[in-house]
C-alpha cells in the first residue's frame, strides 16, 4: 500500500474516532468550563471570563447542536459584556479587589467580537431564527465603524479599541484575521468593506508567511513604508497566539499554509515532539512541548498539506495530553475547534 494512501486512510480512521468522541469531549467541555448561568470560565486566570471565551463556548456549542447552552452562553454575553456604547463588547470579566464579580477591563479584543459575530450568524442559519442575525449586525457595523484601518493599501482591523496605535507603529494579531467570518460578514452586511477587509488580512498573512522564517508571529509591529516585523515585546516568537492563523483560515481559498508551517512539522518527526514555540528573531524552538489544543490544530495543518499519517500521529498525541489538562480551557477550546468542522465549511 503506498505511503499516500495509508496516509488517507489513518486520517479517515482518526476523523471517524474523533468524530465517535465528539460529544463526550464537548461534555467534558461544558462541565468543566461553562457555568449554569452561561459563563465560560478561564480555569488558569483566575476564574475570569473573557469575549474570546464566550465566543468559543457560542461556535463549540453550535459545532455540537448544543442550542440550549448556546442561548445560556449568549445571554450571559449580552447582559455582561455587551456595556460599551459603541457596540463592541468588554473584553474582560472577573473579580475585582473589591470582591465584586464584574467587568474587569472594558477595553475590547476584536477576536473576540469577531467570532460572537460569526457564531450568531451561523445560529441563525442552522436553527432559522432571525433574531440571531439582527443580534450580530450592530456588532459587525461595529467592528468596522471603530476598528477599520489602511495600512500600505491594506485594509485591516486594530485588535482592540485602544492602546495598539502606538507613535512608531500599529500593533496587529495575525490570529484575530479569521477569514471566513470576514466574508459571512460581507454577505450579511456591508459587502465591498469586508470583502476589502479579506484581501487585506489574506494578503498580509501571504506576506508574513513568505518572509523570514515564514511563519506568523503572535504580534505584528506595523511600521511605515510597508515595514512588517514582529513586534519586539510580544511577538518574538510564533506560539501560543498564532497557532489559530491556519486553524481559523486553512479551508479559505485566499489563504496558503505558509512554508514555515512545513518545516516544523518536519521539525516535529525530528525532535519527536511538538514545541510549544518557535523563535523568530533568534532562531531555535522552546524545549517545553506544546498542549494538546497546539497539536490539534497543527494536526489540521498537517492535514491541508497532505501529511495525513503525521495529522494521525498529530491528533493521537493531542488526545491523549486533553485527559490531564484539566484546567486547560484555552488548549482544550483549539482542541475541540480543531476537530469540529467549524472553520473546513463555515459556521
Amino acid at each position: 500500500m503506498g505511503r499516500t494512501v495509508a496516509g488517507a486512510l489513518a486520517l479517515a480512521v482518526v476523523l471517524a474516532l474523533a468524530g465517535a468522541a465528539a460529544a463526550g469531549s464537548w461534555d467534558r467541555y461544558r462541565e468543566r468550563f461553562v457555568a449554569a448561568d452561561g459563563r465560560v470560565i478561564d480555569q488558569e486566570q483566575a476564574q475570569t471570563s473573557h469575549s474570546e471565551g464566550q465566543a468559543y463556548g457560542l461556535l463549540l456549542a453550535l459545532a455540537h447542536g448544543d442550542r440550549p447552552t448556546f442561548d445560556r452562553v449568549w445571554r450571559w454575553t449580552r447582559d455582561n459584556l455587551a456595556v460599551r456604547r459603541d457596540g463592541l463588547l468588554a473584553w474582560s470579566w472577573g473579580r475585582r479587589a473589591t470582591g465584586a464579580w464584574e467587568v474587569i477591563d472594558y477595553n475590547s479584543a476584536t477576536d473576540g467580537d469577531l467570532l460572537v459575530a460569526y457564531a450568531l450568524l451561523g445560529a441563525a442559519e442552522r436553527w432559522g431564527e432571525p433574531a440571531y442575525r439582527e443580534a450580530a449586525l450592530p456588532l459587525i457595523r461595529a467592528l468596522r465603524q471603530h476598528l477599520g484601518f489602511a495600512w500600505d493599501g491594506l485594509s485591516l482591523l486594530l485588535p482592540g479599541h485602544f492602546g495598539f496605535a502606538r507613535a512608531d507603529a500599529i500593533l496587529w494579531n495575525p490570529s484575530y484575521a479569521v477569514l471566513p467570518a470576514y466574508r459571512a460578514f460581507a454577505a450579511a452586511d456591508d459587502r465591498a468593506y469586508w470583502g476589502a477587509a479579506a484581501e487585506g488580512a489574506a494578503a498580509l498573512l501571504g506576506r508574513l508567511g513568505r518572509e523570514g522564517p515564514a511563519l506568523a508571529p503572535d504580534w505584528v509591529a506595523l511600521g511605515p513604508n510597508g515595514a512588517a516585523r514582529p513586534d519586539p515585546e510580544r511577538g518574538r516568537w510564533h506560539g501560543d497566539e498564532a497557532v489559530r492563523v491556519s486553524l481559523y483560515n486553512g479551508a479559505d481559498p485566499a489563504y496558503r499554509v505558509p512554508p514555515g508551517e512545513a518545516r516544523l512539522l518536519e521539525l516535529v518527526d525530528r525532535l519527536g515532539h511538538l514545541p510549544r514555540r518557535v523563535e523568530l528573531v533568534a532562531p531555535g524552538v522552546s524545549l517545553e512541548e506544546a498542549p494538546a489544543g497546539h497539536y490539534a490544530a497543527r494536526a489540521r495543518a498537517a492535514e491541508a498539506l497532505g501529511r495525513g499519517d503525521q495529522a494521525a500521529r498529530l491528533r493521537a498525541r493531542a488526545a491523549a495530553l486533553l485527559a490531564p489538562e484539566t484546567e486547560a480551557y484555552y488548549s482544550f477550546s483549539l482542541y475541540l475547534l480543531a476537530e469540529s468542522e467549524l472553520f473546513r465549511r463555515g459556521p
